[in-house]
């Protein structure tokens, strides 16, 4: 039988993820817009927003007597603590609540999640979560325990950020040396890295963006409430819309604001560089993986050695700090492709790096069709699927027909040792973080 549910509160939660080094950096952007978006629809509503990274279990556990409807967001390397933790809030609940999961972890594993939670929401959550809780409330059937949520096709029309729910003042990030926030300003890739759980979001086949107008807007808005001036553009694919990077450029040439931003080798020219440095871009973040050409087709990466090393020469001269993302253990890593990726970062040298193993993530074809990558073994203990943590350490979670897990390992090593001189790690940038 269907429960029956109040919504007059809503609790949002957030479980640490306590290996990081710093867990606290900024609260749980996928979390707050589906929170801000129900109770924009829902003027009658309540929403809580907890964030197990800064606030104490007995704050969640307020709520657990007087609340029965509870909202996760899932993360793989922590999903067996938010396992603990709806375990524990069933038996301080009633009866009647309910428990949803949505994120990147859930929409990958949703019968799975299900052992956990009554509902599982994959993809984006907004309508989804705001009609479910509209026919439990109604008394309707809801069959369906997986439920598809609806691509929103005009992003303006999400809304923004609704941060009366969060303690601002208890997070960490910084870009340029300043305290600063996150911004989403459009959703998809059209990319299909195999690695990348992006992946997941294939079903609604287009990237979608918000307006250069509604953007600006926003950051203005950040600005004056917070008296944030740096920002960091939480994009995939931030300049793929030319027009609208040439829209933002006039919109923000005349402010003095701080951005940093991903960046795809295959889109970096001079023209796009230029809008960059008018919008008030500083700082780029490539996703390199690798420096071999082998390497990189079997990733279905879509970009060349050279366009890489052309990227990164190009925005150095142009003034930008550059920051490389690379991955060893890619089935069909050899002693010499590891050996191209040291050449390679020598040559461009970038500010800083990361350097992580593979990780065969659900929602991956490497996780879902591993012999199509000749892996022979996925370990399912989430808890060690961390690409870094503590001491620059890493999780090792898979083999191949090649590689054990000392080989991959080694690997690693390998590339960490081979980069030791050249430039120093992300993770100690306190600037930018």
């Amino acid at each position: 039988m269907t429960k029956t549910v109040s919504y007059e509160t809503v609790v949002f939660v957030k479980t640490p993820i306590p290996k990081l080094q710093d867990d606290k950096l900024e609260p749980d952007m996928g979390l707050l817009y589906v929170a801000s978006y129900l109770k924009r629809h829902i003027h009658s509503i309540k929403t809580i927003y907890i964030d197990l990274s800064i606030d104490s279990l007995s704050d969640l556990l307020f709520y657990a007597k007087s609340c029965n409807f509870f909202c996760f967001s899932t993360y793989t390397a922590n999903y067996n603590l938010t396992s603990e933790i709806v375990s524990m809030l069933r038996k301080e609940t009633g009866k009647d609540a309910v428990f949803v999961a949505g994120g990147h972890h859930a929409s990958a594993l949703p019968e799975e999640v299900l052992r956990d939670f009554d509902y599982v929401i994959i993809g984006e959550g907004e309508k989804a979560l705001l009609q479910l809780i509209k026919d439990l409330v109604q008394g309707k059937t809801v069959v369906k325990k997986t439920i598809v949520g609806e691509c929103i096709e005009c992003l303006d029309d999400v809304g923004w950020i609704d941060y009366s729910m969060v303690k601002m003042d208890k997070y960490t990030r910084t870009v340029n040396g300043q305290k600063s926030i996150s911004i989403l300003t459009s959703r998809g890739c059209p990319y299909r890295c195999n690695f990348c759980n992006s992946y997941l979001m294939k079903t609604y086949k287009t990237v979608r963006f918000r307006s250069a107008k509604d953007v600006f807007e926003e950051v203005i808005s950040l600005n004056k409430r917070f008296g944030i001036t740096s920002f960091r553009i939480q994009d995939d694919i931030f300049s793929i819309n030319k027009p609208r990077l040439r829209e933002l450029a006039e919109l923000f040439e005349p402010f003095q604001f701080s951005f940093r931003c991903f960046a795809r080798i295959d889109n970096i020219n001079e023209e796009i560089l230029e809008y960059y440095k008018k919008i008030g871009i500083f700082h780029l973040s490539f996703g390199v993986e690798s420096g071999s050409q082998k390497i990189l087709n079997l990733m279905n990466k879509g970009i060349t050695v050279n366009q890489i090393r052309e990227s990164i020469l190009l925005s150095k001269k142009n003034g930008f700090k550059c920051r490389v993302y690379l991955i060893a253990g890619y089935p069909g890593e050899t002693e010499e492709t590891i050996d191209e990726t040291i050449e390679l970062m020598k040559e461009v040298c970038p500010d800083d790096l990361s350097i992580y193993p593979l990780i065969p993530y659900p929602g991956t074809p490497l996780f879902h069709n591993p012999q199509a990558f000749n892996i022979t073994y996925i370990d399912k203990d989430y808890s060690k699927y961390y690409q870094v943590f503590g001491n620059k350490n890493s999780g090792y979670v898979f083999e191949t027909k090649d590689m054990s897990i000392d080989g991959l390992k080694h690997f690693r090593q390998k590339l960490v040792d081979g980069l030791a001189n050249i430039c120093p790690w992300a993770i100690d940038d306190e600037q930018n973080r």
